[in-house]
């Protein structure tokens, strides 16, 4: 039988600041974060999260993230993972990429080094892809590299590697343009006209990264049963699951070979769904 679909109230989870998750983080990446653990823990008390999803099996992870003011990685690195994010709010400099606000997004193959600081602080919705052989990625990691590879990919054998999405720097969704919504992937239905921005694609499985907003008012949709995993994250607005009201950001999941919760939003709601691949 297959699973069913999962929800996550992100909203009334509480923040947990980092120094909390020392131990539930991959060895490979709490062990390269600063010279020595008393390092790594001070940065990590100005790191602050909320785990929406944690697949132990592939290390994947989905966190509701904001920084305090000031914070700044302690080296360039890169992740033997793909790392995606969607940022909410705040301004924050990645080394590789450049200056993130508001509605701006990267997705960064494995290998690419890179830091990040932040004066201001900043929140995002940060996605570790962990262990997926179509994606080209492997497990969560952190590996440290000298400042002046940063922006360079390093990972030995990967040299000018971008993998089947390449690599999408900053994609700056304010300036994009909102399209009439194709939804042969995401498989959302629903009854009322959708518009999108694809923020980054799979060219050989159609796995995609997707920003969805209803045009009309009442939207409502009960996703279909289809051969791929799903995420809906909404980054705007309130999402109302089966009846109950969720404030941004929350979750839903719908497994491979799983149908979805019924789905309504109101005006001005966002989605980020992330599609997988056939499985």
């Amino acid at each position: 039988m297959s699973a069913s679909a999962s929800v996550v109230d992100g909203s009334s989870l509480p923040w947990v600041n980092g120094r909390s998750v020392w131990e539930s983080m991959e060895p490979a990446f709490r062990e390269n974060i600063g010279s020595s653990q008393e390092a790594a823990l001070d940065l990590l008390s100005r790191y602050h999260m909320r785990n929406l999803w944690l697949d132990p099996e592939t290390s994947r992870r989905i966190d509701h993230i904001r920084t305090d003011a000031g914070y700044r990685d302690l080296s360039e690195a890169y992740h033997d993972s793909v790392e995606e994010a969607y940022f909410m709010g705040g301004e924050v400099d990645l080394t590789a990429e450049g200056r993130f606000v508001a509605g701006d997004y990267f997705w960064r193959p494995p290998g690419w080094v890179h830091s990040a600081a932040s004066p201001v602080g900043f929140e995002a919705i940060l996605m570790m892809e962990g262990e997926d052989a179509d994606e080209g990625s492997d497990r969560v990691s952190r590996v440290v590299r000298p400042d002046e590879e940063a922006g360079r990919q390093a990972r030995a054998g990967d040299v000018g590697t971008v993998g089947p999405r390449g690599y999408v720097r900053r994609a700056e969704t304010r300036f994009m343009v909102w399209r009439p919504h194709d939804d042969s992937v995401t498989r959302l239905g629903g009854s009322g006209p959708l518009r999108s921005k694809v923020l980054s694609e799979n060219v050989d499985t159609r796995s995609a990264s997707v920003l969805v907003r209803s045009v009309a008012a009442d939207w409502v949709a009960r996703p279909e049963t289809v051969d791929r995993e799903r995420f809906i994250i909404n980054v705007s607005g309130a999402v109302v699951v089966d009846g109950r009201t969720l404030a941004q950001p929350s979750l839903v999941r719908i497994p491979a070979g799983a149908g979805g919760p019924q789905i309504a939003v109101a005006s001005e709601t966002e989605l980020l769904v992330k599609v997988g691949g056939p499985r």
